[in-house]
């Protein structure tokens, strides 16, 4: 996907370019309720092997900021025009009423989403963002296992 066409469907839409890294750049659009949505752009090509398009992104996924709720990956520049505002208007829908974000379990702190990575067979899913080890001290354990079905973790265009 070109780098300008994807900047232009973004721009259209509300983004600003917020950071950019060897890896990928992030834009950013306010929802005007106090939340933010990011759309991370990957690079085509290996940056670990210096081997990287600066003119090509791979995909889009865009998501709530600090990666709360589903992931929208936009695979193809017609994917991203047809689907953007759909996906603003849903996130802008969760982000109201927060309460679909929350672990159903604690219902305190938000839902990520974990994916697998290359080889892994599992599902991707949306886990309490306090589903961390803590290895040391009183608190040693998990310091909640909630999952959240209410949402898909990722939706794929």
């Amino acid at each position: 996907m070109s780098l300008e066409g994807i900047q232009g469907i973004l721009k259209a839409g509300g983004f600003l370019l917020d950071s950019t890294s060897g890896f990928g750049d992030c834009y950013k659009l306010e929802l005007g309720n106090g939340w933010l949505v990011s759309a991370y752009c990957s690079f085509e090509g290996n940056p670990l092997a210096g081997d990287v398009d600066k003119t090509s992104y791979k995909d889009v996924d865009i998501q709530l900021h600090n990666m709360v709720g589903t992931s929208y990956i936009c695979s193809t520049e017609q994917a991203l025009k047809e689907n953007l505002l759909c996906i603003i208007d849903t996130l802008r829908s969760n982000s109201d009423d927060d309460k679909i974000l929350k672990c159903p379990k604690c219902q305190i702190r938000y839902v990520n989403t974990n994916t697998p990575t290359a080889g892994q067979k599992w599902q991707p899913y949306l886990s309490c963002s306090g589903m961390q080890v803590v290895a040391i001290g009183d608190n040693k354990g998990v310091m909640c296992d909630g999952v959240s079905e209410k949402l898909p973790a990722v939706v794929n265009y």
